[in-house]
């Protein structure tokens, strides 16, 4: 069973492409990071102290293992996004990249991180900046997820999660726009590519629970 592609999740995908691509060509990283970390509040605080661990790898195979219980080739899909997106970019971070600063370790170097607004109670993290691992697997997972949506309203909420989780790096100083904006793309074309050439070759029989396949 061949599913249709999600477009409500593609669409606004490709203009947040769009847009950030124009976004990042008209300034640089360290202004652009200054003025995004203008713009907070106590509650995005805690919302967003939450919300970035919905690219963690350990939420990814929370997710997997319960949907395994419903639909084994969505977790297959699930599996297999996640490994290869997260191969690639943890390959990217620690052998072409991994001399890449992250905001702290940039501010703090030009004795500037006392310009940035900090969340009490996270942990700065300093080096191997691009690309975002959280928004990798954040994009792989909900693209994954929205790909057996065929509601559109769905899709298109499951991008406004998956771009949630990524900005919550940039809000929480974790990363800079640039490393999200890779991290998403990778994890978003690795789901792509896996379910094309994969997941709709699997046998009609995994398109159920796992309960029901090891009976």
């Amino acid at each position: 069973m061949k599913n249709k592609l999600p477009n409500g999740f593609i669409f606004p995908y490709m203009l947040l492409l769009i847009t950030g691509a124009i976004a990042y060509f008209l300034t640089n990283k360290i202004d652009a990071h200054l003025f995004v970390n203008k713009f907070h509040h106590p509650f995005f605080d805690t919302i967003f102290y939450y919300v970035t661990y919905l690219g963690d790898g350990i939420f990814v195979v929370i997710t997997l293992i319960i949907t395994a219980f419903f639909n084994v080739r969505l977790a297959l899909l699930i599996l297999a996004s996640y490994a290869l997106s997260a191969g690639i970019t943890q390959g990217l971070k620690h052998l072409l990249f991994d001399d890449w600063m992250r905001p702290a370790g940039i501010f703090e170097a030009n004795a500037q991180l006392q310009q940035l607004y900090l969340i009490p109670g996270v942990e700065l993290n300093y080096h191997n900046s691009f690309p975002s691992g959280h928004s990798t697997s954040a994009f792989a997972l909900f693209f994954s997820l929205s790909i057996f949506s065929s509601k559109k309203t769905i899709q298109f909420l499951l991008f406004g999660i998956a771009a949630l989780a990524a900005y919550s790096r940039v809000y929480l100083s974790q990363h800079f726009f640039i490393d999200i904006y890779v991290g998403s793309f990778i994890g978003t074309i690795c789901s792509l590519l896996v379910y094309q050439f994969g997941i709709t070759r699997l046998n009609e029989k995994y398109n159920q629970s796992l309960l029901t396949l090891i009976k």
